[in-house]
């Protein structure tokens, strides 16, 4: 009884290991982005003019005029804007050691990519081209009463397209969608390990692959067709919802209870079985929890490089087609809330691919609203 509880102590500590090292590895990125007077300063700067609700495009010489003076390199100003436009959270620290060894684990890795495109693209076809995706968008609003429009986000316009793909800061954003497909991996082992019960540890693998392939597939063509910056409205509840963050409130909880419960289950059943191991069961799970983290960064930037501009492109059209959303802005200035229309969501987009764009001055810059230091931006006001 007290080696069962010994083993089941060591393998419960082996998974909390990536939360141990979670904290370290957050201060490490912040040193690395950067912590000086210079880059607080340009901070500030640029959580102003997202606290304002404005696109940050808007400020683009603006910006650039600062970071120059500032003494900012031009790789440094686009990677704290992308670490500012895409946050980390715990989730990504937790898998950030998969980064460390990504150039060689993606080579390894890279059989499995191969074999699990022609999934992505299945789920492509049934989802854009067949419209499975913009019926079911549709669909949803009639049964909910709800109305789909669009809310540009602060990192559209031209100067997202202004990033190099040997930057890291290109990879902050495929990165974000990272933890997702790790827990899923994760997730689609643990139930195959569970339902099935296998003898045989490499015909379980295969099995979870092919289910974890199948639900990557459909998670990565969900995710980039909702890159649309589409958002769904409430009237009755008065609350304004983005399609991706719905996306994630469905999804998070039940691969999240999911986890929890079969981790604590399996971990138990291992302590108990009279030929478990729970420390061998906790290697494990931390294994294919990185080879998930890897083979999910790799699919991710993989096809947004090869069909993500394409398949956002055509959603879009689908829903200008078939929904005829309208564009608004949704910003702040001195304490008021201005929740305006401005045109339709084409007419948007066609703007935004245009080259010359109106720029704000320094002045307006000043005069959006301000942010003490030490304070989290305010939450959105129209959101329950």
């Amino acid at each position: 009884m007290e080696s069962e509880i010994q083993e089941l102590l060591w393998g419960a500590g082996i998974l909390a290991l990536p939360l141990l090292l979670a904290l370290p590895m957050r201060l490490a990125w912040q040193f690395w982005v950067g912590v000086g007077h210079e880059v607080s300063e340009y901070r500030t700067v640029v959580r102003q003019i997202l606290d304002s609700g404005h696109q940050v495009a808007s400020f683009s010489q603006t910006l650039d005029d600062i970071a120059r003076n500032l003494r900012i390199p031009p790789a440094k100003q686009r990677l704290i804007e992308a670490e500012m436009l895409h946050p980390l959270t715990l989730s990504h620290f937790l898998l950030l050691p998969a980064l460390l060894i990504l150039p060689l684990s993606a080579i390894m890795a890279l059989p499995l990519v191969l074999i699990g495109f022609p999934f992505m693209l299945f789920m492509e076809y049934l989802l854009i081209r067949r419209r499975l995706l913009i019926w079911s968008l549709k669909t949803i609003e009639r049964l909910m009463h709800w109305q789909v429009i669009h809310i540009p986000k602060p990192h559209r316009g031209s100067r997202e397209q202004r990033k190099s793909l040997t930057e890291f800061s290109q990879h902050i954003e495929h990165f974000n969608y990272v933890p997702q497909a790790a827990f899923l991996g994760l997730f689609a082992w643990l139930i195959v390990h569970w339902v099935l019960n296998l003898d045989s540890l490499v015909v379980e693998l295969i099995v979870s692959s092919f289910l974890y392939m199948v639900l990557l597939s459909v998670l990565s063509v969900l995710n980039t067709a909702f890159e649309a910056d589409l958002v769904f409205v409430d009237p009755a509840k008065g609350r304004l919802v983005p399609v991706n963050q719905w996306l994630e409130g469905v999804l998070n909880p039940i691969v999240g209870i999911g986890l929890l419960f079969l981790l604590g289950r399996n971990l138990l059943e291992e302590s108990r079985d009279i030929g478990g191991n729970p420390v061998l069961f906790a290697t494990v799970v931390l294994t294919l929890l990185y080879g998930a983290a890897i083979v999910g960064i790799s699919y991710r930037w993989g096809y947004a490089s090869w069909r993500g501009e394409r398949v956002r492109h055509d959603f879009e059209e689908q829903v200008i087609e078939y929904l005829e959303p309208l564009s608004y802005d949704l910003t702040r200035s001195k304490g008021r809330i201005d929740f305006n229309v401005r045109m339709a969501m084409d007419e948007r987009l066609s703007a935004f691919d245009s080259v010359s764009r109106q720029q704000l001055t320094f002045e307006e810059l000043q005069s959006l609203p301000t942010v003490p230091k030490d304070t989290k931006a305010p939450k959105n006001p129209l959101k329950k």
